[in-house]
């Protein structure tokens, strides 16, 4: 089959543009638009152009020429179409409703909180996190870490996020200090159209959209940041490297660069929607124009139902309705009331609901999360939820905290470590990223289980907590400082804690004099060598031990030493109590005299006689 080829050339001051037609890309188009004259011409080429946005198209593959390469030209064209039509949706249609409630739910609460193990090095870094991002406001009213002033962190990471779904990518430049308003490290918001240009004509294979690329490697190089001005021009652009330029995206393909809409699925969707539920409006509102109709024999007569009231030589006759007025009618007028408008009928409705589901599987997230929540209960919902928490999750791990937050706060908390303004730790990238409760259908029912699996042991109360937007330390911190306070009351009104709060602190009384027994320094122990550090059998040991000695059993040095080791006596103790080594005489004269033998008186022998 051979290609169709049309080819028109219309001279323009000094362009010459030229249309091909073929089988796999449609129209493509070449143009000047800063020509004089063009932009309908332009404007047109786009439209034939667009990304399937032509129902009679919306089937075919595209071709090779469509799907085979990431950053092709009709690629960067189609990204910037669907951008343009994604941002037109959202700003006037209910799609920008899902879009912020989607934000609401993955950052509209960003907390941070130091780790490094050190309390005060913890409320120290915390406190200066505070100040530059915004959380506390200046006395200016003006915030350090927008380059303009004007938004905490906070919302530049929302503005980011919003617009990374609705745009495809967003880009955050890192100021330096040195060109900083306010004289330290701040951030500028870049929207996707401002790295490079739709104006640029250039497309090449190591430069694609606003992305300059390493042509062995393909690593990014720098990104190209254009001035817009208010009249929608693009210029002055400006280089950034790549370690001071945040790129906000998500790649859907290996070789992709810059990110698409994640409306690019529903956006034709969309667009039927809002056609249709125009068309609807507009038949509901044209019948609910007319509230009865008659017709008469004689269309000129002036009696029976066309006997108007007021009928005026022009404008629209009038006629009151009456209670209880029975009307007379002549052969051939009718009068009958019309039936209440049907439309929009049940079968549209039906339809637009699948329509919006189709959307929200295009974007990955539960119908019910999106559209109605009414419909989230019992164990479906849950499972709903669990789909929307894992995404939800996903978003605010790969894209928040990995692109954003993490590299933002170490830049932050280095420099106020290099300016000697924070004290230095060896822990001090250690940090946590808190966004609010999670989503829960049956809070009690999820709180049991989440008791129960900690009661277990198979549970982590670190989890259970962040569920809650908040730390193990916020959380036990402030339940110590209650339970404080009810010691306090009680103290104050002499009575005990389980008398006012008996199902917050049943025991609480017994805990604390056990907690302030427990704190008591222990008892000194009895001085070495007293009655008291000696019990009854060391009393009977320590004399033995002198004893000995008296009897020349053991010399006085050997007992001396025994003294100091065994009872723990200092050497003029064990001198006082030991006795000098006895003489000879001494040693015979306390022993006890040998005992005489005992005379055996025996029988005297009988004389003989």
């Amino acid at each position: 089959m051979s290609e169709p080829v049309l080819k028109t050339k219309v001279n323009r001051d000094h362009t010459t543009l030229e249309r091909r037609m073929n089988a796999w890309d449609k129209t493509l188009a070449f143009f000047n638009p800063r020509a004089a004259g063009r932009n309908m011409l332009a404007r047109e080429a786009l439209i034939q152009l667009g990304y399937n946005d032509v129902s009679g198209r919306r089937s075919s593959s595209g071709g090779m020429y469509g799907n085979a390469a990431g950053e092709s030209w009709n690629a960067n064209r189609d990204r910037l179409k669907s951008m343009w039509d994604a941002r037109d949706a959202c700003k006037f249609d209910f799609i920008g409703g899902m879009m912020a409630r989607i934000t609401l739910y993955v950052c509209g609460i960003i907390t941070h909180s130091s780790n490094t193990g050190d309390e005060g090095t913890d409320e120290a870094y915390d406190e200066y996190w505070k100040n530059w991002s915004g959380e506390e406001v200046a006395d200016d009213g003006l915030t350090q870490c927008d380059i303009t002033g004007r938004h905490t962190l906070a919302k530049m990471v929302q503005l980011a996020f919003l617009e990374y779904l609705i745009d495809g990518d967003h880009g955050i430049i890192e100021v330096d200090p040195a060109l900083s308003p306010t004289g330290v490290f701040c951030l500028q918001n870049i929207e996707a159209d401002r790295i490079g240009s739709p104006l640029e004509a250039q497309v090449e294979e190591n430069y694609i959209g606003g992305v300059g690329l390493d042509p062995e490697t393909g690593r990014v190089q720098f990104y190209r940041v254009f001035k817009r001005t208010r009249m929608n021009m693009w210029e002055d652009p400006q280089p950034k490297p790549v370690d001071a330029f945040i790129h906000v995206w998500d790649a859907d393909r290996t070789d992709e660069y810059r990110g698409r809409t994640k409306l690019l699925r529903l956006l034709n969707d969309a667009r039927d929607i809002r056609e249709w539920i125009e068309a609807e409006k507009i038949a509901g509102k044209t019948q609910s124009q007319f509230a009865a109709i008659f017709g008469v024999k004689d269309p000129f007569s002036t009696q029976g139902p066309a006997a108007w009231k007021n009928n005026p030589s022009s404008g629209t006759p009038i006629q009151d309705a009456n209670f209880g007025k029975i009307l007379k009618a002549a052969e051939g007028e009718v009068f009958s009331m019309l039936a209440p408008p049907s439309r929009p009928s049940g079968g549209f409705m039906a339809f637009v609901q699948l329509l919006i589901r189709k959307m929200a599987t295009s974007l990955d997230l539960p119908y019910g999360f999106l559209w109605d929540l009414a419909t989230l209960g019992g164990v479906t919902a849950r499972i709903e939820v669990q789909q929307a928490l894992r995404k939800i999750q996903y978003w605010q791990k790969n894209i928040i905290v990995e692109k954003i937050l993490t590299r933002v706060r170490n830049k932050v908390i280095s420099q106020g470590i290099a300016r000697q303004e924070l004290p230095p730790h060896p822990n001090w990238k250690r940090h946590g990223w808190h966004f609010g409760p999670w989503i829960s259908t049956d809070v009690g029912y999820e709180a049991e289980v989440d008791s129960q699996s900690i009661s277990f042991g198979t549970g982590d109360i670190a989890e259970v907590i962040a569920k809650h937007g908040k730390t193990p330390r916020q959380v036990f911190s402030s339940n110590a400082a209650t339970a404080n306070v009810a010691i306090s009351v009680g103290t104050e009104n002499e009575m005990p804690v389980e008398v006012f709060a008996p199902g917050m602190f049943p025991t609480i009384t017994q805990q604390r004099a056990a907690m302030v027994d427990s704190t008591q320094p222990p008892p000194l122990p009895p001085p070495p060598g007293s009655i008291e550090a000696l019990d009854v059998k060391g009393v009977q040991e320590l004399l033995k031990l002198i004893q000995s000695v008296k009897d020349g059993k053991m010399d006085h040095d050997s007992c001396v030493a025994t003294l100091k080791l065994t009872f723990h006596l200092s050497q003029k103790q064990a001198e006082d109590i030991t006795p000098p080594n006895p003489t000879k005489k001494e040693i015979e004269a306390a022993q006890p005299a040998p005992a005489r033998p005992q005379q055996v008186n025996s029988p005297k022998p009988k004389p003989k006689r």
